[in-house]
């Protein structure tokens, strides 16, 4: 299973968070792991709220009785700040997975590096202010423990409106994307829109670095089972949600081809096994004829989609190509599954109306090496067992 975050109206912490939280049926056990936690001074609330008709989930972060935001905190009792040795403090005293713990800080790290270069000091001298509330710590903490429940295999997002005009906080009036922001977001795809306010905060910059693997404008989902609707506070002329795609991975890999009249067939075939031994689908090697009469090889590599950079930079190590082309076909594939039967490894291929075993060749020539006779005598032995 995969996850998508659709940041048309930004991402903040909270609204993550809400929208993990809207990917599970039990709201109740979920807010109950969630305090369990053991937060300090905190209470989530589960609850909900409309955003231009459309029902969402908001967590309120409840602290010492009130409600926290940073927008209440800036400036005020926690303008000092905490560092971020404090704040690692309160994540290792967490009721928490230890990845849990190592994600929560990662994505502080992420946010403290971003500080420290617009301040120019370094990480450790950092104070977090509206990032150092427990709200905010209670946000990545949060999504940290929902991603770590729901192991998905792939996470990706969608370019980030980070909103327009300035933001008030404890260091005064600042452009958005705030600074930090920014420097959070470089090497992440995000635009500026019509909606004057700050729709991407620093925490929701930071958790989108940290957790995506990749940032693509029109995923292709072939399967959605649940969509999480996470909804901000502030009531703005669109919706101001973040929504949270559950998907089954599509049908479709990628397919990089090459023609080549440079390179011997000892080296195609090394090529060959290094696309399998780094994980491809297949791998191929067609003798074709290109212009002029010149014989040559077509190297073929199939891989999941979100593979194919990976791919593409290991046939140019490895062959003389100088461009690869790219195809993205569908396929049909049963399901497949291994059992064990008298010691003998049987893959079954199942679907559309057809079923299929086969002993694994690796047991076979296993066998004609050891009794020292053919492949032919090795399968028809374990087939008879």
């Amino acid at each position: 299973m995969n996850l998508y975050f659709e940041c048309n109206m930004g991402a903040a912490g909270d609204m993550i968070a809400s929208s993990l939280t809207d990917l599970f049926e039990d709201k109740n056990k979920i807010i109950d792991e969630l305090n369990a936690l053991n937060l300090p001074q905190t209470k989530i609330v589960y609850g909900e709220k409309k955003q231009n008709g459309i029902n969402g989930v908001h967590l309120s972060i409840v602290i010492g009785g009130e409600e926290e935001t940073p927008e209440s905190t800036a400036g005020h009792h926690h303008s000092h700040g905490r560092g971020l040795d404090e704040i690692f403090e309160i994540v290792d005293g967490l009721n928490a997975d230890g990845k849990v713990k190592d994600d929560i800080k990662s994505v502080y790290k992420i946010i403290a590096e971003a500080e420290a270069r617009v301040h120019g000091e370094t990480a450790g001298e950092i104070h977090f202010h509206e990032l150092g509330t427990l709200d905010a710590i209670a946000d990545i903490a949060i999504t940290a423990h929902l991603i770590n429940r729901l192991q998905p295999e792939r996470i990706t997002a969608s370019p980030v409106n980070v909103g327009n005009g300035t933001v008030k906080c404890a260091h005064g009036e600042l452009p958005v994307p705030a600074p930090a922001t920014a420097l959070i977001l470089e090497g992440v795809p995000f635009y500026k829109s019509g909606i004057n306010t700050e729709l991407c905060t620093p925490t929701g910059a930071a958790i989108l670095k940290y957790y995506a693997d990749e940032f693509a404008a029109v995923p292709q989902f072939s399967n959605v089972k649940k969509i999480g609707i996470g909804t901000g506070t502030k009531e703005l002329e669109q919706a101001n949600i973040i929504r949270a795609f559950w998907y089954e991975d599509d049908n479709t890999v990628t397919e990089l081809t090459c023609s080549i009249d440079d390179i011997t067939g000892e080296e195609a075939a090394f090529a060959a096994e290094q696309m399998m031994a780094n994980g491809a689908l297949d791998c191929f090697i067609s003798p074709i004829i290109m212009k002029k009469g010149r014989p040559a090889y077509l190297f073929t590599v199939l891989c999941k989609n979100e593979d194919a950079d990976k791919f593409a930079k290991l046939i140019f190590k490895h062959t003389t190509t100088i461009g690869i082309r790219k195809y993205t076909p569908s396929r049909y594939t049963l399901k497949q599954e291994f059992n064990e039967a008298a010691g003998v490894t049987i893959k079954k291929s199942e679907g559309y109306g057809s079923t299929k075993e086969k002993i694994e060749f690796e047991n076979i020539k296993a066998l004609a090496l050891k009794k020292d006779i053919s492949l032919f005598e090795a399968r028809k032995e374990l087939e008879n067992k």
